[in-house]
């Protein structure tokens, strides 16, 4: 049904796809894990802030 060159076209279509959602991802995972590291900082600043001794 298909011929050589469109069959091939539409697997490279695929892996661009494929590519796109990859690296969607992993911007997701590098988003969240600065979210996490702020919100760590945070949360040390504030224990730092009930735990010292000024009245």
């Amino acid at each position: 049904m298909f011929e050589g060159g469109k069959r091939k076209n539409v697997s490279g279509q695929a892996m661009l796809e494929y590519i796109i959602v990859f690296v969607a991802l992993l911007g997701l995972v590098t988003a969240l894990a600065y979210c996490l590291y702020a919100v760590r900082q945070q949360s040390n600043r504030a224990l730092d802030l009930v735990a010292s001794e000024y009245p």
